[in-house]
């Protein structure tokens, strides 16, 4: 379906060069000295039936391929009169329908089954709830929970790495390679080990069951006491190993390898040091950054063991229906915003190309149509002035009277004049310009009428979706 741009070409109908072909003014000459046609003659002469036979051929072959040319814009004009009818709304409002169908449907199945399961690991939550006689909600981990408690710990790590390795390089004999190494062993087991600890043994001491608690309680008891006597030690050997390096750089002879071994015999007995400042700050952080890697581990995922994971079950489900429904709500929006585009898009479509075009190649008809009887016109005009011209001719030489029919001028055939008559096929199309104006706005008012309707049947379905929005909401939201 497109517009027609490139009308129909006419050859020219060129008389001097038929005049010269036929010989025409010598010809008419000849035939008038020998007094041809006679007199009481009724019927053309030879000259005269060839021009008219030029003209004839003429008319034919631009007819013929005119009546082709216009057969063909015909066929457009058909197609586009057809699609300028029918309906194009309809298909994207019954697609809009189905689509919403099929998601509305998809959304409902999902919710029910994420519904279900919610229902299910709640009532398990309210059983584990009601069995270890707990009166609050669980502190569940989620995304957030999970990465603050992960950056303290990773915080912890690197403090506890470089401040430990600052204060334990100078009292080392291998320096800072040495004191590096000692710290990340430390680091890592105050940090790491701690919210192990945390998390998988102080947790129990929450426990309902008596046994459990005690077991638990000894265990971090046991724990806790290590903590301290390693980070104590830790401080002891750093302090016991200043003194002797003071001594060292103060000019002393040095110390003895018993004195050394005394040095680390007192390390190991942390309560016998006199701790200088920098040895109990290296305690105190090591201790500190222990206690807080363990109340991290213990917090993790709420305090009561195994209370956190069955609230994680249930915030899953939770989370997956706030999620579909957040899903449904932007897919819907996403499905009318592109029904509405579509419609839009069809809308100008419509008016601004297809009917355009229906209208330039309907005046493409009528163009076509006017320049044939221009052309037809013209070659009348033509033929009876070559035939008048032998006749003037043929009358100035002969000696008799001429014919009788010398003084009928020559015509077409009313018939062949007619465009519509001539082109019976195609006259269905030809418009003047107010029928095709006419034609135009019934169109233009019928497209608009349908596009109307379809934007009703749209509201309807978006009416029906925030129903079935409030209807899923009312049975699935938890």
């Amino acid at each position: 379906m497109k517009r027609i741009d490139k009308g129909f070409v006419w050859e020219d109908f060129n008389v001097k060069q038929i005049e010269t072909k036929h010989n025409l003014t010598a010809q008419a000459k000849i035939d008038g000295t020998t007094d041809n046609p006679k007199t009481n003659s009724e019927n053309y002469s030879v000259i005269e039936n060839e021009i008219l036979g030029e003209s004839s051929t003429y008319l034919e072959k631009h007819s013929n391929k005119l009546g082709e040319f216009l057969l063909s814009v015909e066929q457009e004009q058909n197609k586009l009169s057809s699609h300028l009818e029918n309906n194009h709304f309809d298909p994207i409002v019954s697609r809009l329908s189905a689509d919403f169908n099929t998601l509305a449907n998809e959304k409902k199945i999902k919710l029910s089954d994420y519904k279900n399961s919610y229902d299910t690991y709640l009532e398990e939550q309210n059983t584990f709830k009601r069995y270890n006689q707990l009166s609050r909600e669980p502190n569940s981990a989620n995304l957030n929970k999970t990465i603050v408690a992960g950056s303290i710990i990773f915080l912890l790590l690197i403090i506890e790495l470089f401040a430990n390795t600052a204060l334990l390089s100078p009292a080392m004999v291998g320096g800072r390679a040495e004191g590096l190494s000692i710290a990340g062993s430390v680091a890592f087991l105050n940090v790491f080990i701690s919210a192990f600890i945390g998390f998988y043994v102080l947790k129990n001491i929450n426990h309902i069951e008596k046994a459990k608690r005690r077991f638990y309680s000894v265990l971090g008891g046991v724990y806790l006491f290590i903590i301290i006597y390693i980070n104590a030690a830790l401080g002891a050997y750093r302090s016991q190993a200043e003194i002797s390096f003071n001594k060292t750089l103060a000019g002393d002879s040095g110390l003895s390898p018993e004195q050394m071994s005394g040095i680390l015999r007192n390390s190991v007995k942390p309560w016998s040091v006199d701790f200088s400042f920098l040895g109990l700050v290296l305690t105190f952080i090591g201790v500190a950054f222990a206690l807080i890697a363990i109340v991290d581990g213990l917090t993790f995922n709420d305090s009561y063991p195994g209370y956190g994971k069955v609230g994680q079950k249930v915030n899953r489900y939770k989370d997956l229906i706030k999620k579909t429904f957040h899903e449904y709500a932007i897919q819907i929006a996403s499905l009318f915003s592109k029904s509405n585009r579509e419609l839009q898009n069809k809308l100008t479509e419509l008016l601004d190309r297809d009917l355009n075009n229906w209208d330039s190649n309907t005046n493409l008809i009528q163009k076509e149509f006017i320049a044939y009887e221009h052309k037809v016109k013209d070659l009348e005009e033509k033929t009876k002035h070559m035939i008048g011209e032998y006749r003037n001719e043929n009358k100035r030489v002969r000696k008799t009277e001429a014919p009788i029919y010398f003084q009928v001028k020559f015509t077409i055939d009313p018939e062949k004049k007619d465009p519509k008559k001539v082109f019976e096929a195609t006259a269905f199309h030809f418009m003047d310009d107010e029928t095709r104006q006419k034609a135009k706005i019934k169109f233009s008012n019928s497209i608009k009428d349908k596009f109307e309707a379809s934007e009703v049947l749209v509201e309807n379905i978006q009416k029906k979706s925030e129903d079935t929005q409030k209807n899923l909401h009312e049975t699935y939201n938890t």
